[in-house]
Order: C-alpha cells, then sequence, then structure tokens
C-alpha cells in the first residue's frame, strides 16, 4: 500500500484570489465616483470578480486529496492480487472517494510538465472527446500526471509524485 497527500505550492492561488479582490474593489470604488457613465456594468464586473474568489477559495484551498494504492482483495487466474487506484477528497472532515479504479483498468500514464509546449500540444490533441476530472488542490499544475482510463473515455489529473508514478506504470 501507497499513499500521498498533495502538499504543493499554494502561491499562485492565494495571487489569484488577491488580485481579484483587489479588481472587485477598484471596480466598486471607481462605480461610485460622480459622472461615471453606467457604473452597474462596473459593479457587474465587481461582482464577477468577487465571485471568482470566492469560488477559487473554496474549490482548491478547503479540498485536499489523498491518492492511494491499496490491494483490492482481488486476485486474477495467476493467483497474483490486484492493486486498485483510489482518490479521496477530504472537505473538513468529511471524505468522499471520487476514483476508484483498478491499476489493470489504467491504459497509459503520462507526466507532462507545463512548460514543454511541444508535449501539452500533443496531450491536448489526445484529450479530445474525453472527460478530464482534476483531482489537485491547485489551479495551476506546474508538473502534472495525466492517468488515462479507456472503459470510461477519461483522464484523471493528479499532482506528480515519483513513487506513485512507478507504481502506475508497472
Amino acid at each position: 500500500m501507497y499513499r500521498f497527500e498533495s502538499n504543493g505550492s499554494r502561491k499562485p492561488l492565494h495571487a489569484m484570489v488577491i488580485g481579484a479582490v483587489v479588481a472587485a474593489m477598484l471596480l466598486f470604488s471607481l462605480s461610485t465616483r460622480d459622472g461615471m457613465p453606467v457604473p452597474m456594468l462596473l459593479q457587474l464586473g465587481a461582482v464577477i470578480c468577487l465571485s471568482t474568489a470566492v469560488y477559487l477559495a473554496v474549490r482548491y484551498s478547503l479540498r485536499l486529496y489523498r491518492y492511494v494504492v491499496e490491494p483490492s482483495g482481488i486476485t486474477d487466474a495467476a493467483g497474483v492480487e490486484q492493486a486498485d487506484l483510489i482518490i479521496t477528497e477530504i472537505v473538513g472532515k468529511r471524505e468522499t472517494v471520487v476514483l476508484r479504479v483498478g491499476l489493470r483498468d489504467i491504459s497509459r500514464v503520462e507526466v507532462v510538465r507545463r512548460k514543454d509546449q511541444k508535449a501539452m500540444d500533443a496531450l491536448q490533441a489526445s484529450l479530445r472527446g474525453q472527460t478530464v476530472f482534476r483531482y489537485a488542490n491547485t489551479p495551476v499544475l506546474a508538473e502534472a500526471c495525466y492517468i488515462f482510463l479507456p472503459e470510461e473515455k477519461a483522464v484523471a489529473v493528479i499532482p506528480v509524485d515519483a513513487r506513485m508514478i512507478q507504481i502506475l506504470n508497472r
């Protein structure tokens, strides 16, 4: 059994939330100036900025993910016990399993760096027609692991952990 929890840097997230709040404050203050034509549009922009800040804070700051590879209790014909990848979402004290897939059902695992544009373009082309599920607690990952699940035509995106990648590639 192997497990890890993502503790990635949240500096980009905090910068986005602070930027959205500052933009909202600026738009609200501009909308109260005398002679401002159509202040309602500035107020609408401010509300959109605040909504974005709240969404980012709730979606990425309050959620944690636990990634576990553990035996499933099923043995194949050769007598080898199978293992499952289990991703659990943690919000406060509530834990919910959001993905459980057998390692034998994973068609391929791909690790891509955000700065490698050629690899990102090739990956984006291969994702067409598939549903992408992001199980990370940061909006921007410098390096991401894409797990392709052919049966469901889905892709799970998780942060990179060297030991987990080794296990998944077996």
